[in-house]
């Protein structure tokens, strides 16, 4: 039912009496226009209306017949114009307008025109001249329309359905089949419905129309049978198209397709064996590709070529006896089988053998070291690549047949290496500095002992020789280096070896400075080599420790000729200067070179005593002079000079305070008594010394009265000397004192020509040697860098050497490849006879094994351009027994087993299909039936060798 009229009745008033207006001037004086028919606009015109009237609204109203005495307003028509709704056809209305004074005025009734329906016949709409079971079948016609003119909305039409099928001679209604759609039941034709009508019913209003039945449409498969029947003719049997072209049954699949995408959903569903179509559309596709694939093999590049044509040789194999059908007299199959056809065998098998050898060919065995024949890594690449390109000649078969080509790969790993060490000498250049070429050499030294003995042999000579040179950069400054810190501190005992001036100082002074910085900027291993430079920094000490003292004697040497000078302050100054320079020690005092002009000229002292000479005077004179004495320690003995100071010591004690001062050089005997003291306490640590019965604890004491002695003052050091020497030379022995430069000549010469000339025990000998070593022992050992590197290689081959008493005669494959990546000078710690031991293996496992080659041959040789030989299941059961007599090794060469167990494979699948077989019979069609799936599904190959086992079978 249509809504919007439900809703527009529904807001018209039930009854609405409007009184007659009275008085209402110009009554009647409202005209309308417009047709009289549903769905027309009338409208209402005031020009009759008195002039200066204001028309604030209108309402339109329903009367009966002609008298307005009853009128009926209509909801919402309050407007001027009107729009004739359906529900006032058969009625009357006119329209009321009322002005702002509220006069009223109105029009003359006008009577709608009735509703006069006409309705078409309906009829069904399918998806073809046939109702398919399933299918959602719709009502179309039955179109509504106004015999006297008025334009009906689809708004305003509300239609009902009834639908029939044909019983006998007569139609009854289907029950619930009351809309516009009707699905037609999938088994309508099993019940019986196999003509259907349909009538439709129209209302606008309260007006009715009935149409007339619609023509007949009949249920029927028929669009899926012919489908069905059409599809059935693309196949000859199960395991075979129809097809006399490629290109006419690719159009047929086409056409074919296209009408069954015109077909409804239903009749689709109904196509049965619609998958023969989508199947045959995609095989037809996979062919074409291949066919397409096969014309373009002359584009491909030649080292794609192998890819592609075994990419085509795995699609066409992939293909069952139904695709393959479709390649008519095999030409597809044929041009395939030409493409893939394989060399001559005899010609491969000489061409495998020669490469076999030349790889071979490209090692040498010298001295149980292996090399490469080619002397620079130029000509072995040019050899490598050579091989290669001649391996890659070989068909397919027999590229994985050629031996020993890990030898090939190891060659390029190698030529790699060699020149990623060559590219280090880019950093090298003689423009840098001494040192920077040393540290650089040294990190190219690094990588040059990680090659190996093969990779050695590649390196040329230019580059060993540019190393060395960088190596030794820093020799010539060192030799110029020791020559002058020996001109310096050389031999040094109680004096150095120059003799300083005023003029001579500053240049001695920086020369000393100069060769420390250069020290300093040497590098670690070069520094190593420098001798004396413990005493170039001690003399750098004495310098700045005698340019003190030479600089007091300067000022007190202007103080003494300075006029005016009090005596007192002279004396004091000369006696600080004294003291300081008599704490030097010899070595010191020897770079003062004003000691003397100092020393002889002291200041002159005068004793005033008011003329009062004391009695003992001539005993004070006497007494000073013996003083005197006592400045010059090198005229005493320790003992004397103890002697004659206590002797000194007691006679100023026994003088008189008068007689005391005439002593004017006490400060003489005070030092002396001080150097006296001084060197008491060294005699004690001398003593304590030699009481050590132990040799080892004894050197270390001696170490610690060496350094006191050494800080000793020059006095103190003369007077001391005796006993210090004494316990020097008469130490105790210690048989086990490291010689260290006996050890660091030892450890020089465990290397020559990147190869260790000593065992692996005596390399551990040196090593505990040097770990026994002091600090300060350890810093003079220079080679201790190649110790350390010999002690790494030395682990490293006790490595390699248990896994080859572990693997070697079980897996020496292992040891083989352990051996291979030891340095030069690793390899050079094993013995020579496990060298050759495991060179002996490997050039047993290089050699061209003949019996598994022929088998390599043999297997080979079950396919021929694609197809199995003849007996094939004999000669696949010889080659089995013959390759599990084989050994591990020889195995390894047979490249190609896995075609052999494909072969095994391919006759089991082939003898699972013949068990399947039982001939045709009425009684066995499921059998028959399971067979001849399982045989459509062979491929090529395994149809072609099905025929030749079990020929009977077809």
């Amino acid at each position: 039912m249509n809504k919007k009229l439900l809703f527009t009745a529904a807001a018209i008033p039930v009854a609405l009496i409007v009184p007659t207006v009275a008085g209402a001037a110009g009554a009647n004086t409202v005209t309308v226009t417009g047709q009289n028919i549903v769905n027309e606009t009338l409208k209402a015109s005031i020009e009759n209306l008195p002039a200066n009237s204001i028309v604030k609204g209108y309402q339109w109203y329903y009367v009966d017949g002609s008298s307005d005495s009853t009128k009926k307003p209509i909801s919402g028509a309050t407007s001027a114009t009107f729009i004739i709704p359906v529900e006032a056809a058969g009625k009357a209305v006119f329209v009321e307008a009322t002005t702002t004074k509220d006069e009223k005025y109105k029009s003359e009734p006008r009577s709608i025109k009735e509703l006069k329906l006409a309705i078409t016949a309906p009829r069904i709409d399918s998806s073809s001249n046939y109702a398919v079971p399933g299918e959602l079948v719709q009502v179309a016609g039955a179109i509504v329309t106004d015999v006297e003119g008025a334009k009906l909305q689809n708004s305003q039409i509300t239609y009902s359905y009834q639908w029939f099928y044909k019983v006998g001679e007569s139609f009854t209604i289907i029950e619930g089949a009351t809309n516009n759609t009707y699905t037609i039941p999938k088994d309508a034709l099993e019940k019986g419905m196999k003509d259907i009508i349909v009538k439709v019913k129209a209302k606008v209003g309260s007006s009715l129309v009935e149409s007339d039945v619609s023509a007949v449409k009949s249920v029927s498969n028929e669009p899926s049978n012919s489908m069905i029947d059409e599809i059935k003719t693309l196949l000859i049997t199960d395991n075979k198209y129809n097809v006399t072209s490629l290109e006419s049954f690719k159009a047929k699949v086409t056409e074919l397709e296209s009408k069954y995408q015109a077909l409804s959903t239903a009749a689709k569903a109904n196509v049965t064996n619609y998958d023969v179509l989508k199947r045959a559309a995609a095989d037809v596709d996979l062919i074409s590709k291949l066919n397409e694939k096969v014309d373009k093999v002359n584009e491909v590049n030649e080292k794609d070529l192998s890819k592609y044509l075994k990419e085509i040789e795995e699609a066409y194999d992939k293909f069952d006896l139904l695709q393959r059908s479709l390649d008519l007299n095999d030409a597809l199959y044929n041009s395939i089988k030409t493409i893939l056809k394989d060399p001559t065998d005899i010609d491969e098998f000489k061409e495998v053998r020669r490469l076999n050898q030349a790889i071979v060919e490209l090692l040498t065995y010298e001295n149980s070291f292996v090399k490469y024949v080619p002397t620079s890594k130029e000509s072995l690449q040019a050899a490598v690549e050579t091989i290669e390109k001649d391996i890659a000649k070989l068909s397919q078969n027999y590229r994985a047949t050629v031996q020993n080509q890990t030898i090939l790969s190891d060659a390029k790993s190698d030529i790699k290496k060699v020149e990623q060490f060559i590219k280090l000498f880019d950093k090298l250049s003689q423009n840098d500095s001494p040192s920077k070429q040393v540290t650089t050499a040294k990190s190219i030294r690094t990588s040059y002992e990680k090659l190996t003995y093969k990779q050695l042999q590649l390196v040329p000579a230019k580059y060993m020789n540019t190393l060395l040179q960088a190596e030794n950069a820093e020799n010539s400054q060192i030799d110029r280096l020791n020559i002058e810190i020996d001109n310096y501190v050389g031999d040094v005992e109680d004096s150095y070896p120059i003799d300083p001036s005023v003029t001579t100082w500053q240049s001695h002074v920086n020369n000393v400075n100069r060769i420390i910085n250069e020290y300093k900027g040497l590098t670690k291993n070069s520094a190593a080599k420098i001798v004396g430079y413990d005493s170039m920094v001690t003399l750098q000490k004495d310098f700045k420790a005698a340019d003190k003292i030479i600089k007091d004697m300067d000022a007190y040497k202007k103080l003494s000729v300075t006029p005016g000078v009090a005596e007192s302050k002279l004396k004091t100054n000369y006696t600080n200067v004294l003291k300081a320079y008599n704490k030097l020690t010899n070595l010191q005092q020897s770079l003062v070179y004003n000691a003397n002009d100092f020393l002889l000229n002291p200041p002159t002292i005068t004793v005033d005593l008011n003329g009062k000479e004391p009695a003992d005077k001539a005993a004070a004179l006497a007494l000073k002079a013996e003083v005197d004495k006592l400045a010059d320690v090198t005229k005493y003995t320790f003992a004397q000079f103890e002697s004659a100071v206590n002797a000194a010591t007691t006679k100023y004690k026994n003088l008189s305070s008068a007689g005391r001062k005439y002593v004017t050089n006490y400060y003489l005997l005070t030092a002396a008594s001080k150097d006296l003291s001084g060197v008491k306490s060294f005699h004690k640590k001398v003593q304590t010394a030699r009481e050590v019965t132990d040799a080892t604890k004894q050197a270390k004491k001696i170490q610690t009265v060496q350094t006191a002695y050494a800080k000793l003052p020059a006095n103190q050091q003369h007077l001391a000397k005796q006993q210090y020497e004494d316990l020097l030379n008469n130490r105790l022995e210690d048989g086990n004192t490291p010689d260290i430069t006996k050890l660091n000549n030892e450890i020089a010469i465990i290397v020559s020509n990147d190869t260790y000339t000593v065992s692996m025990e005596r390399i551990k000998e040196l090593s505990t040697q040097y770990n026994k070593l002091s600090s300060s022992d350890k810093k003079r050992v220079s080679n201790a860098a190649i110790l350390t590197t010999a002690v790494s290689d030395v682990k490293k081959v006790e490595s390699f050497m248990k896994t080859y008493e572990k693997s070697f005669n079980s897996n020496p494959s292992t040891v083989i490849k352990a051996f291979d990546k030891l340095t030069s000078k690793q390899m050079s710690l094993v013995s020579p006879e496990i060298r050759q031991s495991i060179i002996d293996k490997n050039q047993g496992q290089q050699q061209s094994n003949e019996v598994a080659l022929k088998l390599v041959e043999s297997i080979n040789l079950l396919l021929v351009n694609g197809e199995y030989i003849d007996d094939l299941e004999t000669k696949v059961k010889e080659i089995r027994t013959a390759y599990d007599g084989l050994s591990s090794s020889e195995k390894s060469v047979v490249k190609n087993y896995s075609k052999l167990t494909q072969a095994e494979s391919d006759l089991k699948k082939v003898a699972e299909v013949h068990a399947l077989y039982v001939p045709a019979t009425d009684d066995n069609a499921t059998a028959r039936k399971a067979w001849q799936t399982a045989y459509g599904k062979l491929s090529k190959k395994l149809e072609i060798l099905y025929k030749k086992m079990y020929e009977n079978d077809l």
